[in-house]
């Protein structure tokens, strides 16, 4: 039997086409395929767990957003995240230091 491979018409599409469509697509970089995937609803409503993963997320987002306007945090946030190598982005290290720190106060 032959072996079939589909095309895509576009080389690297990710995510949906639209908000109407169920169908999505996506690129693996580490296998190099193409492949759909398909969108639908949640089966079971969010539990108490997720729901206050959520507000943690949002909280932390915000008070992100501000400490990265604040002229001095952002002093000292530069000068730790030139000294650390493990967070490749500013937001990423200025949002996992909010994170630990959230509940704390």
């Amino acid at each position: 039997m032959a072996k079939v491979e589909y095309v895509f018409p576009v080389d690297k599409v990710h995510g949906r086409i639209s908000k109407q469509h169920k169908v999505g697509f996506a690129h693996r970089k580490a296998s190099k395929r193409n492949y759909t995937t398909v969108y639908g609803e949640r089966s079971t409503p969010p539990g108490a767990n997720e729901i206050l993963h959520r507000e943690k997320f949002a909280a932390v987002c915000k008070s992100t957003r501000l400490r990265m306007i604040d002229p001095n945090k952002v002093a000292q946030d530069q000068a730790g995240f030139a000294a650390q190598k493990k967070y490749p982005t500013f937001w990423g290290y200025v949002f996992k230091q909010e994170w630990d720190a959230y509940g704390e106060e």
